[in-house]
């Protein structure tokens, strides 16, 4: 990590992380299918391309990024409102499919993401909040 995007964590990221290096950490999985890029074009965090751009993810509806094939259970959340905030955030990653199912109340809901994760969802959606700073 560069002295400058240490210096940056440490400005944006909460302070109750354990350190600066917490966040890229906990989004290292992420990476592997998942970029961060603005909308001019630089990219944050250079990842995979399978999942969608998480650049402004929080705050703005599920299935929300230009261009990217979302499943349908996504795209039906969309249409009925979801949005990403932290607490669906969390519980999205615990686990994706069961989170649809269950906002949904269609148990034939499915999510393409397979990633699962019990912790690190707080570190991760700070993270790419301060990446939009």
């Amino acid at each position: 990590m560069t002295m400058l995007r240490a210096l940056f964590l440490a400005a944006f990221l909460p302070a109750d992380l354990a350190s600066a290096q917490e966040a890229p950490s906990a989004f290292a999985p992420c990476a592997q299918c998942h970029s961060v890029t603005a909308p001019d074009g630089t990219r944050l965090v250079a990842g995979g391309r399978t999942g969608p751009n998480l650049y402004g993810v929080m705050g703005r509806p599920v299935a929300g990024a230009a261009g990217f094939n979302y499943s349908r259970s996504m795209q039906e959340a969309r249409a009925r409102g979801l949005t990403w905030d932290r607490a669906s955030f969390a519980a999205y990653l615990k686990n994706p499919t069961e989170f649809l199912q269950g906002w949904l109340g269609d148990p034939s809901a499915r999510a393409r993401m397979a990633y699962r994760s019990e912790t690190g969802a707080g570190a991760i959606y700070d993270y790419l909040r301060a990446l939009e700073r």
